[in-house]
């Protein structure tokens, strides 16, 4: 490419760059615009409904504060005010007209899901803020209807009366909560729902209250199925029977209850299936156990043949160095073991040792050398004892000139292992180390935090 078409080239690359950077300015002018316009028009909305007036905030509502400002003819110029206008009022007429609009909303939304005023078991919707800045306030008066049909007057006028008065004054709560679960299958309790509305009107001080509205109201009991019935009258029918047989050994329990014929039987105790299910679950733990037993024993076992090779291996250099052949290296190997363990009497598993026991009888019986290190290696099988028996059945078979040199790099090789598996059992032990560490930071941090607390 000579240098004509490489200039062509960034010529190229530039203006590409060029109208790409042009596109995205475009863009961004483009949506600064629009968003400039939609702030402006957003910005426009005007306090002021016409020329000299202010739009107050509907019904119920709080004060509107407004930043106002003013040019005085021949005084001043932009002057600016903050200004507190207070929201709409009624007037008296008007609010008493919109109390009995109120008023029919309500006898439609109190009932809830209830079917009249005639037969209430649930609760009543007793909503404070009807809208409109008009709130109200409930209250429920129970009335004993007489056989006349008239009911109490404002003065209790008997005993029964007030009794009845005592008993069922909470059964609505100024939540509207119908609380009749105490209630007979056929009790009933009758009253009014006192109803009295508020709001603010011009010229009067705080709240303007409508009369009190009585709405009669009869309470009865909660309506049940056929089974939540059953259940009510047999726990009543319990609780007599208990009563009534509080002297005997025995209480006899209700045969028929609301015309349903009873029977009884007791649940069947079935914990004794989770026993097998208990025991398979003990025997894959036990087993588990002891899969995870045999599986440290073998690593405690890999473990020791690493560090075992490395003694092994510079133990037979010494003795070939100062002359003596393999075999008998391996005897006084052997040999040494079996007097240390004599003497220590240590159950440690140190299989190479073993192993060499083994050479050596095999040896002192007349059996093959070759053989008998073929078989060692076998039994251990380790990559590294595997090798090095290797290079001692080659030196048995094609002569020792090199033995000890290649002893002596399979020595270097070993030392170098069992540094890296030392500096490996230091990161597995760090490892090891951090969950008491954090138990440790945990008990730091909180003999330091908790005195501090304390003594704020």
């Amino acid at each position: 490419m000579n240098v004509k078409e490489i200039f062509l080239q960034k010529i190229t690359q530039l203006t590409r760059r060029l109208k790409q950077v042009k596109k995205r300015s475009i863009y961004c002018l483009v949506a600064g615009t629009v968003l400039a316009i939609v702030a402006f028009f957003s910005n426009q909305s005007s306090i002021y409904k016409r020329p000299y007036e202010i739009e107050r905030s509907s019904y119920g509502t709080q004060k509107t504060p407004y930043n106002i400002h003013v040019d005085a003819e021949n005084l001043a110029k932009d002057m600016e005010f903050s200004v507190s206008v207070s929201p709409r009022k009624y007037e008296r007429e008007e609010a008493d007209e919109k109390f009995l609009e109120k008023l029919d909303e309500l006898k439609i939304t109190i009932l809830n899901e209830n079917e009249s005023f005639e037969r209430v078991d649930s609760k009543l919707n007793f909503s404070g803020d009807l809208g409109d800045g008009i709130r109200a306030s409930y209250a429920f008066e129970p009335k004993m209807m007489h056989e006349n049909g008239n009911d109490v007057t404002a003065t209790v006028s008997s005993i029964k009366d007030f009794n009845y008065y005592v008993k069922y004054k909470n059964v609505i709560d100024g939540n509207g909560n119908v609380k009749n679960d105490d209630f007979k299958l056929d009790e009933t309790c009758t009253g009014f729902i006192e109803i009295q509305l508020s709001t603010e009107v011009k010229d009067k001080e705080g709240s303007y209250k409508s009369e009190k509205y009585m709405i009669p109201v009869t309470v009865v009991s909660k309506s049940l199925t056929p089974l939540e019935a059953f259940k009510v009258a047999f726990k009543k029918s319990l609780v007599e029977k208990d009563s009534e047989t509080i002297s005997d050994d025995t209480i006899s329990l209700p045969k028929t209850v609301n015309n349903f014929k009873i029977s009884y039987r007791e649940k069947p105790n079935l914990t004794f299936l989770l026993m097998p299910v208990i025991g398979i679950l003990v025997a894959i733990l036990l087993e588990a156990r002891d899969k995870e037993k045999e599986r440290e024993r073998q690593k405690k076992i890999k473990r020791r043949l690493e560090i075992d090779y490395t003694q092994i291996i510079t133990k037979i250099l010494l003795y070939v160095s100062s002359g003596m052949t393999i075999r008998n290296s391996m005897i006084r190997l052997a040999e040494q073991y079996q007097k240390n363990k004599s003497i220590d009497n240590k159950d440690n598993e140190r299989v190479a040792y073993e192993e060499l026991v083994v050479v050596k009888n095999k040896l002192s019986s007349g059996y093959s050398e070759v053989r008998a290190y073929e078989e060692m290696a076998k039994n251990i099988n380790m990559r590294t004892y595997t090798r090095f028996l290797n290079i001692i059945i080659q030196s048995i078979k094609n002569g020792n000139k090199e033995l000890k040199n290649i002893l002596n790099m399979e020595v270097q090789d070993a030392l170098y292992e069992r540094k890296q598996h030392a500096k490996k059992l230091g990161e597995e032990a760090a490892t090891k180390l951090i969950l008491p560490l954090m138990m440790m930071l945990a008990v730091i941090m909180v003999v330091i935090m908790v005195p501090a607390f304390m003594g704020m």
